[in-house]
């Protein structure tokens, strides 16, 4: 077992970057790393993820097309896009997990699929908190993660560790403004407007979730019809570009 309380920043550079290309190689393309600490306290479906100090975390770019066929309606392309960013992020975590078991770390992948609390869309820890804190983006009036790169065009995935992340991330505040597109567009109206400059103090703040979940399961459906996705709230923010 690698001893992790003596490790510098210019001795884990090299395990960063070894990580950074491996979860690149799978299809992600944003990678970051985030010191948790700042996250206990924090509603989480599962305590024991609190056991682990760091994450390194990950996203996949939802396809442009995905979100255009989005706009007025739910679509089968945004349903097909989150499989698809899904596949590539379960991908991305297993290599990433490999790479810190192998040099010795503990390594727990939170698939972004998982629900623990359904009816909640509530998984077992917030995957955009962990990447807010690795100054990936900042969270959005639509309670999602939008980065300079996609806007809120991407699923995360995580992996935590006890690896130490020595890299002082730079956190991103929130850069919504005055603009309301993604509470005016809601198609059931579950968006809250809070102020908030890095993260809201309560994700029920920000989205009527039960609401929103009973909204996900009839698009999903009884497999009867093709599964559809909402995503009015990423088609519709500025920062996705989906009108250029």
């Amino acid at each position: 077992m690698t001893s992790n309380g003596g490790s510098s920043a210019g001795s884990l550079e090299p395990l960063y970057a070894k990580i950074e290309e491996a979860a690149r190689q799978a299809g992600s393309d944003l990678v970051g790393f985030a010191n948790l600490s700042p996250m206990k306290g924090m509603l989480a479906g599962d305590a024991t993820t609190f056991e682990f100090p760091y994450a390194v975390t990950f996203a996949v770019e939802i396809p442009k097309s995905a979100a255009v066929a989005s706009l007025n309606k739910p679509s089968e392309e945004m349903r097909s896009a989150y499989k698809m960013c899904n596949k590539k992020l379960k991908a991305s975590g297993d290599k990433v997990a490999e790479i810190l078991t192998a040099a010795g770390y503990k390594a727990r992948f939170i698939d972004p699929a998982q629900r623990v609390v359904p009816e909640k869309l509530l998984g077992p820890i917030s995957q955009k908190a962990i990447a807010s804190l690795s100054g990936m983006g900042w969270i959005g009036k639509n309670g999602l993660l939008i980065t300079e790169k996609f806007g809120p065009r991407q699923r995360m995935g995580a992996v935590l560790t006890d690896m130490p992340v020595t890299r002082e991330a730079k956190l991103i505040e929130n850069k919504c403004g005055d603009c309301t597109a993604c509470i005016d567009h809601c198609p059931i109206k579950v968006l809250k407007g809070p102020d908030f400059k890095h993260h809201p103090e309560s994700r029920d703040l920000v989205i009527d979730w039960a609401k929103c979940g009973e909204y996900e399961a009839r698009l999903i459906g009884d497999g009867s019809k093709p599964e559809k996705a909402c995503g009015r709230c990423i088609s519709r923010c500025p920062f996705s570009k989906t009108e250029e």
